[in-house]
């Protein structure tokens, strides 16, 4: 917790209660909405409960009614990041039920880095949290443990249909493939390097096939027409 959030009223033992009444309901997601638009601007390290209180136009003592800490209310913001990265990767339109395996790879891959790419400021502010808070980093590994699990199951699945090498351990293969399109996502989105969203679908998704043996058409794949976006999204976080 920064030095600006040391003093605080309640006892961060004490988890205040949900709202009860609509104009709680509505102070309480005046103050997330608020907390979320200033760590994506100034940072976890230099937003205190002050600062949320007044975007929020609220009274500073009110920010304890529904919040014990700055550290819950960023727990609250993360949760929120993490469903709707979940949400928009697998909004991507279905595929036909002829589609290939590389098909689907390619569909997880397009969405997880559209995805990212529409939520990277936040992205980047819970990747550094991360780093130095016990309990933040632990929604961050919650998140990336959806992905993986999903795709080891996925892996593990696809091996007993005879479809990828059967040598694979599906936790690892899952755990080092996802940690290539996460950490792509980063470097691209938060740190800009250069980059052309369809190309980096293809090359993710290509380099993804290869790994576990699978098939991928280059006669067919790089040209497909495809819902183009800017955003982010990728197959394990």
């Amino acid at each position: 917790m920064s030095p600006r959030d040391s003093s605080r009223p309640r006892s961060a033992t004490s988890a205040p209660a949900a709202p009860v009444t609509e104009r709680g309901a509505k102070t309480r997601l005046a103050l997330v909405k608020a907390a979320r638009a200033l760590f994506e601007k100034q940072g976890y390290l230099d937003t205190n409960v002050g600062d949320i209180s007044r975007r929020a136009r609220v009274a500073h003592g009110t920010f304890y009614t529904y919040f014990s800490s700055k550290e819950e209310i960023f727990s609250e913001v993360a949760d929120a990041l993490v469903a709707d990265v979940q949400r928009i990767a697998d909004s991507e339109p279905h595929l036909p039920g002829e589609s290939t395996l590389a098909d689907r790879i390619e569909r997880s891959n397009r969405g997880y880095l559209r995805a990212y790419q529409e939520h990277a400021r936040m992205m980047a502010v819970l990747e550094q949290v991360a780093t130095f808070n016990p309990r933040l980093a632990a929604v961050r590994r919650t998140a990336r443990r959806f992905w993986v699990q999903r795709n080891s199951d996925a892996i593990r699945r696809w091996q007993d249909q005879g479809l990828v090498d059967a040598s694979l351990d599906p936790q690892y293969a899952a755990s080092a493939l996802g940690s290539m399109i996460d950490r792509s996502a980063y470097v691209w989105n938060v740190l800009q390097e250069p980059y052309e969203f369809d190309r980096a679908v293809d090359q993710l998704t290509r380099l993804y096939c290869n790994a576990l043996r699978v098939p991928y058409d280059i006669t067919t794949t790089p040209g497909r027409a495809r819902p183009s976006t800017a955003s982010s999204g990728s197959s394990s976080t």
